[in-house]
């Protein structure tokens, strides 16, 4: 992937996804991204979630334009609805993020993707709170402009089934912010993955929306399990719970993913 100008982060999820950051206030912000062959899926059909990563970032990035020094903002949690599939041609996306609402403690924020036509694809809402800023970054960063291959996300993360209802991801920089964690929007996206597997999508379901609390930092550096239970799985409408975890098991992240049929 050739370099380009960015005022984001451009860590190993940004260069597989191809995103870049066009512009950002403590009032809004916008980045695009371009579609292609690696957001498809063998169980998702389309993997939607995968656009978590450019809206986490466009609406994190607000917050933090308006945050004290020595401030940073964390996600507290995100939710996600989805309208249509992205296209898979190459087409690039608009992607804005907004301000809600602010205060010492923290944000809200809303954003969407759009196609060129400006018809959304999804929207976001996002809160984060305030914490004090790391002095270095994680171990598992990186700044280097990485190859952008064109296979399936779920491929590039090497998200693999270790058991029934579980996926496992190994450490890998295509997965990490630029403070070493696994990327909320890469949780996000192989959530979606994992609910897809657990009820044997097989291209056959489409996400509708995602609903997750982050609850504690999940490390890039680490393997990261995601473990999917199925709430309700009926002719047009599925709902699983995926729970993130590194090896010490304790939960970094709650999913709600519900699945519709088309």
């Amino acid at each position: 992937m050739p370099t380009t100008s960015s005022v984001f982060y451009i860590g190993g999820p940004e260069v597989m996804l191809r995103i870049s950051g066009h512009s950002v206030s403590a009032e809004r912000g916008e980045a695009g991204l371009v579609t292609g062959p690696w957001l498809a899926d063998p169980a998702a059909g389309v993997n939607r979630a995968a656009l978590a990563v450019a809206l986490d970032d466009v609406t994190g990035y607000v917050v933090d334009a308006g945050s004290p020094d020595g401030r940073w903002p964390v996600s507290l949690g995100i939710r996600l609805d989805f309208v249509a599939d992205p296209p898979l041609d190459g087409t690039s996306l608009n992607v804005t993020g907004e301000l809600v609402a602010r205060d010492d403690r923290g944000a809200m924020t809303t954003g969407r993707v759009s196609d060129p036509t400006g018809r959304p694809i999804a929207t976001i809402i996002q809160r984060s709170h305030l914490v004090d800023a790391p002095a270095t970054p994680g171990a598992h960063a990186t700044a280097e402009v990485l190859e952008a291959p064109t296979n399936p996300v779920r491929d590039q993360l090497g998200l693999v089934p270790t058991a029934p209802g579980v996926l496992t991801m190994a450490p890998t920089l295509l997965s990490a912010n630029g403070m070493g964690s696994v990327h909320g929007g890469i949780l996000i996206c192989a959530s979606e993955l994992a609910a897809m597997t657990a009820v044997e999508a097989n291209g056959q379901l489409r996400t509708t929306s995602i609903d997750i609390t982050y609850v504690r930092p999940c490390n890039a550096a680490d393997v990261t399990t995601f473990t999917s239970e199925t709430l309700h799985r009926g002719r047009s409408l599925s709902v699983v719970r995926v729970v993130s975890a590194n090896s010490s098991g304790k939960p970094s992240s709650i999913a709600t993913v519900v699945l519709q049929h088309i």
